[in-house]
């Protein structure tokens, strides 16, 4: 029997770490499909999970591997992004990697539950999409703590920290790429925020490393999530877009879906475009949010 707003809330905000609410869940379900032929990727920034552990992996995993029975429900009527025609990339978010329901870190089993989906070499992971000949590369890292670190009680809920190891692949993967695809413009995927002003609970430790490095490789755009807050930090270099959450229970009437667009001028240069689309509860569904950035 699914629970209040208010039920919901309070019972994971002090029980257990926050989860998801289907309503806005299967209104993003909606959409994709929807515009399914006009969308080649669907990104997921982490946290897909309330934590790491077997039955919490395996409600995302049937959210967004199972294929659709009726249009993009299954059999019980939930929504499922499976079977969308819309190609998915994942990546984990802190949530995803917590092996018990106090955030101690570390946990493995998202790699082998995603696997199909997400094969990163030492923490990085690099998918491309193409369409009209106008290409597009993003790189995802992963700065969740890791098992052998030890963050404390208070830093492991909701902070992360840049791992010089993941880093120097972050750094090896896209040099590799921009040497191979010269004018391909490379975004880089983050589940912790590296903008400024980001509150210290949740801030992404060390987060300069990662600002300096995509200053000196020319990578002018990270995408992140986690802080459940729509965020950008737009005028410098690198420009960072924070999403916000699609349906966490903890952001309610702030739940954001965006669509990112990349055109190619009569120069030849590449443009990104994000839109913002924000659930309405009285709809029912994604509308425009008015803000629309350019870069």
């Amino acid at each position: 029997m699914p629970k209040t707003e208010p039920e919901r809330q309070q019972y994971f905000s002090f029980w257990k770490p926050t989860s998801y609410d289907d309503q806005p869940l299967l209104a993003a379900a909606d959409f994709i499909q929807e515009f399914s032929n006009e969308l080649d990727l669907l990104f997921i920034l982490g946290d897909v999970a309330t934590t790491g552990l077997d039955e919490d992996l395996e409600v995302a995993k049937q959210v967004f591997l199972e294929n659709r029975v009726r249009e993009h429900l299954n059999a019980a009527l939930e929504p499922r992004f499976g079977g969308l025609g819309v190609r998915i990339c994942v990546m984990p978010g802190n949530h995803d990697r917590y092996k018990d329901d106090l955030g101690t870190p570390g946990c493995k089993s998202f790699d082998r539950v995603f696997g199909k989906i997400y094969e990163p070499r030492r923490g990085v992971f690099l998918t491309d999409v193409d369409r009209d000949g106008v290409s597009l590369c993003i790189i995802s890292a992963d700065f969740c703590f890791a098992e052998d670190s030890d963050p404390g009680l208070l830093r492991r809920y909701g902070r992360g920290a840049v791992d010089d190891q993941v880093l120097a692949e972050l750094d090896n993967q896209t040099r590799n790429y921009q040497y191979a695809n010269p004018g391909t413009p490379v975004v880089w995927a983050l589940h912790f925020s590296p903008a400024e002003g980001v509150p210290s609970t949740l801030v992404l430790e060390e987060r300069e490393k990662v600002n300096n490095l995509a200053k000196y490789l020319g990578v002018n755009h990270i995408f992140c999530g986690h802080t459940h807050f729509r965020k950008r930090e737009i005028g410098t270099h690198p420009h960072i877009y924070c999403a916000g959450s699609v349906s966490s229970i903890d952001s309610v009437d702030n739940h954001f879906l965006h669509v990112c667009t990349v055109s190619k001028g009569s120069s030849g240069t590449l443009q990104l475009e994000v839109f913002d689309l924000k659930y309405d509860e009285i709809q029912d569904q994604f509308v425009s949010y008015p803000v629309s950035l350019e870069a």
